[in-house]
């Protein structure tokens, strides 16, 4: 079944259920991948569904953090975010370790040969093509420390 067959149900679910944290999370979802469908003009397509929730749940990773910061003020949407994150990264694919990515790096480094830290951006290309699960953030963060 594809991703937005999957994320149909899962709403379809909910609104049953009378789940309001899940339908406000899946509607979001779905507003964005409309979104992106209308920009692209394309199909949704399952690459184009797990871009736009792993987008949608590195901007909430961040929002929680800013909630966060506000304290006791913050705690509530905070927790309501978190729920969100939680959520949909069911349908994410699981990342890779520090350490399998960090593996993946060297490999990298050893087929390219002699690099420097201008070719940063040539590196993180060929690390992120290797696979799904890959964390970009992780992966430049390596390749930063073994450039340098």
């Amino acid at each position: 079944m594809a991703l937005v067959d999957d994320l149909s149900a899962a709403l379809k679910e909910a609104m049953k259920a009378k789940d309001k944290p899940k339908l406000d999370a899946i509607r979001q979802v779905q507003t964005e991948i409309a979104k992106k469908k209308s920009e692209k003009g394309e199909e949704a397509t399952d690459e184009l569904v797990l871009a736009v929730i792993s987008s949608y749940v590195k901007k909430m990773i961040k929002a929680v953090e800013e909630y966060q910061s506000l304290g006791d003020r913050g705690t509530e949407m905070a927790e309501k975010i978190q729920f969100e994150i939680d959520f949909l990264s069911e349908w994410l694919p699981e990342q890779l370790s520090e350490e399998d990515v960090e593996k993946i790096v060297d490999e990298v480094l050893g087929e390219m040969g002699e690099v420097d830290i201008s070719q940063m951006g040539k590196v993180i290309g060929a690390v992120m093509s290797k696979g799904e699960g890959i964390d970009g953030s992780v992966v430049s963060r390596i390749v930063k420390e073994k450039l340098t």
